[in-house]
């Protein structure tokens, strides 16, 4: 390196006079930024290689990249030189594009998962290195102070267009690489998941690739939306509201607009709390019941699975436990709806049967006790009483709060009808 690079950016300008004309180069540069162009051959490559090296010592993020990101941040970084000198230099001074080793180096950082706010710190600390060089050169120089004002003025405008045109490309370029990046692992994850589940993949690579223990509880949950709105944000929706309640959490994208996943839950008492657990606006979850091991895993994703096919209580969210007597039976579509026809039928015909049915199941789980079954539906136990035998007229048998045929009918009916519908 040339003794005048020895300290970045403090170039010895010669100073002009009747022997020696300036050698900044203005003189034979045309444009307001000619000054800035005359400044980038006094500093040139050595000088460009001397701010990778200062960018380096001062942003200590960037040693987080692979062996060999020094070499490469140098590459992008002089490739800089080129580009700023055609582009201080055209008439137009249109939008420049990335260099090539500028991109290079922004993707390698992207696969090696350093912070993309290195790569941004490093154009904000250049920008500052070579504004600050810049401003020392141009005091140095003969111009008179209108046009040296007037230099300054159109070299700053052109600068802050490079800087946030090069900045904006290199987000796209490292997201775009990120994004390939999970939509990989995404996929090779599902792939695990998917053997796992199947039994083609011993259980222990969900740990040693994925890092979730399957010698746990778990509880497997599937969550979706019919919103297409919202469709892209039904897997972080679904993991930051479990998060809390999770030691350990595993999801994985099934489609575009749901997600299946499996968490161990932070004590026995989780999973009361998550039948009222909301997720944002439009996404929807349904849970398997806690399973222990890797037959746990399967089956609790299993049941969440079916959980989800069947209506859930207003307000609550499916749960297998709450659910699993609907699921049973609803698994043989017709068995199902002549079960239900043989104990329910002519009451589901009848046109009381939306203030019937509700006053039969209330009066079914308080054991047949009108005062406690008016109680939960706000009329007079007179009013029950008359309703009952109502019911039984339109069935043609006496309603006895014991009998476990009516109950499950009752139970699975609802099912039947979202099927339908």
């Amino acid at each position: 390196m040339s003794p005048r690079h020895t300290h970045l950016w403090c170039v010895t300008t010669t100073t002009s006079g009747p022997d020696r004309p300036y050698a900044g180069g203005m003189a034979g540069d045309s444009g307001p930024a000619a000054s800035f162009v005359a400044w980038l051959d006094e500093v040139g490559v050595d000088g460009f290689i001397h701010l990778a090296d200062d960018l380096w010592a001062e942003v200590p993020a960037l040693h987080e990249g692979p062996p060999g990101t020094r070499d490469a941040l140098r590459s992008s970084v002089v490739s800089h030189l080129p580009v700023l000198r055609a582009s201080f230099s055209s008439d137009d001074h249109g939008t420049s594009a990335l260099p090539t080793a500028a991109r290079d180096f922004g993707e390698l950082m992207a696969l090696a998962d350093a912070p993309l706010s290195a790569i941004l710190r490093s154009y904000e600390v250049g920008h500052a290195k070579m504004w600050s060089g810049y401003t020392r050169f141009l005091r140095a120089s003969p111009l008179p102070d209108p046009h040296r004002a007037d230099e300054l003025e159109a070299s700053s405008i052109l600068m802050f267009q490079y800087m946030q045109a090069m900045t904006s490309e290199t987000v796209v370029s490292f997201n775009q690489v990120r994004m390939s990046m999970m939509q990989e692992r995404e996929s090779r994850r599902g792939e695990i998941v998917k053997g796992v589940l199947a039994g083609t993949l011993d259980p222990s690579a969900l740990y040693e690739r994925v890092g979730y223990r399957v010698d746990e509880t778990h509880i497997g949950y599937v969550a979706w939306t019919d919103d297409d709105s919202v469709s892209g944000q039904v897997g972080e929706s679904a993991r930051r509201h479990i998060a809390a309640l999770a030691r350990q959490q595993l999801a994985v994208p099934s489609g575009t607009s749901s997600v299946y996943g499996w968490f161990t839950p932070i004590s026995h008492s989780t999973y009361r709390r998550l039948r009222n657990l909301k997720l944002s606006p439009g996404v929807q979850v349904a849970f398997g019941a806690p399973r222990a091991g890797i037959e746990g895993f399967r089956h609790t994703h299993e049941e969440a699975l079916l959980s989800s096919r069947v209506p859930s209580r207003p307000g609550q969210n499916a749960c297998f436990p709450d659910d699993s007597v609907a699921i049973l039976i609803s698994q043989r579509h017709d068995l199902a709806t002549r079960f239900v026809d043989d104990h329910l039928g002519p009451l589901l015909q009848h046109e009381g049967r939306n203030r019937l049915l509700p006053t039969l199941q209330q009066f079914l789980e308080t054991s047949g006790s009108p005062s406690r079954c008016g109680r939960r539906l706000g009329v007079h136990p007179n009013t029950v009483s008359q309703r009952i035998r109502r019911i039984e007229d339109i069935l043609g048998y006496p309603i006895d709060p014991e009998d476990l045929s009516l109950r499950v009918a009752l139970v699975v009916q609802p099912a039947l009808t979202t099927e339908t519908s």
